[in-house]
């Protein structure tokens, strides 16, 4: 089942009121602006299914789990044969917080799966951003831990013409470590579409083996978006 379309049919049940991060003050002075945002450390959470925050695309959540390692609380999804994502309503300008980081661990690959044909399109892990846009329109970055797409690879989506995959990790070397990720969502939304990106308007998160009936197993945690310090 294309995650897309999963996205696409709860994202509205996402939306949300959000107070505004920042206001003039009665000087009518901007206020300075953090130099980060954080999405989640999924601290808050404790010990429960879904992440506080999130909605699942299903009501099938028995894949969660938010644990808690040495006082250190990070989401877990573990499935056999399933795919069902959880996301977040998070309002944010790419061109002012372009860093995006978060850290990952894949415990389980889904066997000879391929996220550039629908047969096969699973991922032992992966982070989408969501940018503003009419319903089933919004243009999406994926990126992804891939079973056996190189790295460095990107492709459109099987589902999902608006979708680019972005592979930033292949293959098992790096299994059962928490690995940091930094991209530049900016940079990459430019690359890929051609023009400025437009405000992000949620992030989710997967790990599925629907179509390779396989096993996929990952933890994510500490999601941020930053100010780009290097421009």
């Amino acid at each position: 089942m294309s995650i897309y379309r999963l996205i696409y049919a709860k994202f509205s049940i996402w939306a949300m009121t959000l107070v505004s991060l920042f206001s003039f003050s009665t000087a009518s002075v901007l206020e300075k602006k953090p130099q980060s945002l954080v999405i989640d450390t999924f601290t808050s959470s404790g010990n429960s299914k879904i992440p506080a925050g999130w909605r699942p695309s299903r009501d099938d959540t028995s894949m969660f789990s938010v644990r808690n390692e040495k006082q250190n609380f990070f989401t877990r999804i573990f499935t056999k044969g399933g795919c069902t994502s959880i996301g977040k309503l998070f309002r944010f300008s790419a061109r002012e917080y372009p860093i995006l980081t978060w850290k990952w661990r894949v415990n389980s690959l889904p066997e000879g799966a391929k996220e550039d044909k629908k047969n096969a399109n699973d991922s032992g892990a992966s982070v989408y951003i969501i940018f503003k846009g009419n319903f089933k329109l919004n243009n999406i970055l994926k990126y992804v831990w891939s079973s056996t797409l190189p790295e460095g690879s990107v492709t459109d989506s099987p589902y999902n013409k608006n979708a680019k995959i972005i592979v930033l990790r292949s293959g098992s070397t790096d299994t059962g470590k928490w690995v940091t990720e930094k991209v530049n969502i900016r940079q990459d939304y430019k690359r890929l579409f051609g023009k400025e990106p437009p405000p992000v308007e949620g992030i989710a998160i997967l790990s599925d083996a629907d179509n390779t009936r396989s096993v996929a197993a990952a933890d994510y945690d500490d999601l941020m978006v930053r100010m780009d310090t290097e421009e």
